[in-house]
């Protein structure tokens, strides 16, 4: 049922972190003062160190994370390189109108196009995405106004087989699957960055910081510091507007399966999937469980697994298979929604949170990473 991995709480490894590589013991000593800090080691955080280590003058940066390597959605997640689907932005543009809709699907388009352009060498799935809801004429019309805006065909209608099933669905051609930790240490090598893992941020403001590790405490003064911690933001500022959003996952025994193999959405894309290794990883269930899921605790639950074992039935097409791996990972969500709002916040001066991706994170935390890059050269 995977493997237990022991640190600051229990947990289980995701299926990535079988590649994690050896655990770094906290630093012995911690500089007195860098030009810019950053909390968590996740996306964002790797991709800002990667993105300040290219300019021309590079600042002074520290990267700390309080896990061995990264802690919440950034390797736990199930490796989707998306800019969207169609029935999940139908609902988005209920909520938040079309207009806010196609600025992030352009904004995800983006981030793509940067991990494509970074890491040329890096190993994607270049298997697309179908979305298996309903066609219906608000959809095409949905998909004329995506490929409007891309100033291309990206998504397009087609029929695919889901199980023993076949039946119309959009297909998207942008979208692959990436394997998150290769990309996350990818993002690590050869950068000018220092990382210290196994460091707690206690305090931060004003251009100060205190930081422990298991022995010590230690004082940091800052220029700039951004606080990368997603859905745990609550945590360290208790004001905060983003909220925690656990997404349990499974992984299955090899199946053999007429499904199209390539990243797949249900139920408004609260259900997801992708073919690995010749085996079904499947996640989702939030909207079936949403308040049991508002947390903090990267422990799953039988509940949700029963669900996500059902579903995987109808998925497969068959149920010569059994779960070899599960485990969960928390995303944040600003105000609780999909799209709440901008994922940067600051606190005063020099202190910034950037936090809230809704789920995106994979192709939105290059974007802002760039830009803050930008803002500070």
């Amino acid at each position: 049922m995977g493997v237990v991995l022991h640190t600051r709480a229990m947990r289980r490894y995701s299926y990535w972190e079988s590649e994690l590589p050896p655990e770094v013991p906290p630093p012995s000593e911690l500089p007195a003062r860098v030009d810019v800090l950053i909390v968590g080691a996740g996306f964002m955080g790797r991709w800002l160190a990667w993105f300040l280590s290219k300019l021309s003058n590079p600042p002074r940066t520290l990267v700390i994370e309080r896990d061995r390597f990264s802690y919440g959605a950034s390797t736990r997640n199930a490796g989707f390189l998306t800019c969207g689907q169609a029935s999940e932005m139908l609902a988005d543009a209920a909520e938040v109108g079309i207009d806010r809709v196609l600025e992030t699907f352009l904004l995800r388009r983006k981030g793509i196009a940067l991990v494509r352009g970074e890491f040329p060498g890096l190993e994607l799935d270049e298997c697309g995405s179908t979305d298996y809801d309903e066609v219906t004429q608000q959809t095409r019309e949905l998909v004329t106004a995506l490929n409007r805006a891309a100033g291309e065909e990206v998504y397009s209608v087609r029929t695919a087989q889901l199980g023993d099933d076949v039946r119309p669905v959009v297909f998207n051609r942008a979208d692959a699957g990436v394997h998150p930790v290769r990309l996350l240490r990818a993002l690590q090598d050869g950068v000018a960055a220092e990382y210290a893992f196994g460091v707690k941020l206690l305090r931060i403001g004003d251009g100060t910081a205190t930081l422990a590790t298991a022995s010590t405490q230690h004082e940091l003064r800052y220029s700039r510091a951004f606080v990368c911690v997603n859905a745990f933001a609550g945590e360290l500022d208790a004001s905060s507007p983003v909220q925690p959003g656990r997404g349990q996952v499974i992984v299955t025994s090899p199946v053999q399966t007429q499904t199209d193999q390539t990243l797949g959405y249900l139920n408004h894309g609260y259900d997801y999937f992708r073919f690995v290794d010749g085996r079904l990883l499947l996640g989702g269930g939030r909207h079936i469980f949403r308040a049991a899921e508002s947390t903090r605790e990267l422990e799953g639950t039988p509940a949700v697994r029963d669900y996500l074992q059902q579903l995987a039935q109808s998925i497969v097409g068959n149920s010569h298979w059994q779960i070899d791996h599960h485990w969960a990972g928390i995303m944040g969500f600003i105000g609780g929604s999909h799209l709440g709002g901008s994922p940067r916040r600051s606190v005063d001066a020099s202190t910034e949170y950037v936090a809230g991706f809704g789920g995106m994170g994979v192709a939105l935390a290059p974007v802002y990473a760039q830009q803050i890059a930008q803002e500070l050269k």
